[in-house]
């Protein structure tokens, strides 16, 4: 029998190029974010909430697994938009891939999520970082973010408002105490 881990929150964060940080939640359940090998077949699923704006993901971007069985179904994942940008979810259907003990510094999968405003360099990247030895379940968690989502510096129109209302204000402030 297998064993499930209890629901965990991880925090991480992202580094926007624009020199401002964002900082997130990945969130998974009893068993999203791990390998759970049965009979051959592996069930896996990754969730990000706490995002937004999310508008299309894909992925994963390289690994690298050794040539062997287990390598026929590492691609086959399917990434969603969830709850208007603001949920992601990587999810891997049934493979059977077979079993094999491969060290910790193998399955390195990275997915990209795309935000409006984003430059292909802007783009978030996330890393996953795991093992797979035998019918075993291990916690595959995120050990790295690297980039944001990339916001242009424009401001809103109301800010705009808001700081020609003050300069008027300090404009008048200046008239008043010299005259």
């Amino acid at each position: 029998m297998l064993a499930v881990s209890s629901a965990q929150a991880l925090d991480f964060q992202l580094v926007s190029h624009i020199g401002d940080n964002y900082s997130y939640t990945l969130t998974y359940g009893p068993n999203d974010n791990m390998w759970f090998v049965e009979n051959g077949n592996v069930h896996t699923t990754i969730q990000l909430s706490g995002l937004f704006g999310v508008t299309s993901v894909f992925g994963p971007l390289d690994n690298d697994f050794p040539s062997g069985p287990i390598h026929d179904g590492q691609f086959n994942w399917t990434g969603s938009v969830l709850f208007g940008g603001s949920v992601v979810r990587f999810t891997m259907l049934d493979e059977d891939v077979g079993t094999g003990n491969f060290p910790t510094d193998k399955h390195v999968f990275g997915f990209t999520l795309v935000a409006p405003g984003t430059s292909p360099i802007d783009k978030i990247i996330l890393d996953t970082n795991g093992f797979y030895s035998g019918h075993t379940l291990d916690d595959r968690d995120v050990h790295k973010l690297i980039s944001g989502p990339g916001i242009p510096a424009v401001p809103e129109p109301s800010t705009y408002l808001m700081l020609l209302a003050g300069l008027l204000g300090i404009g008048t402030w200046i008239r008043r105490r010299q005259g």
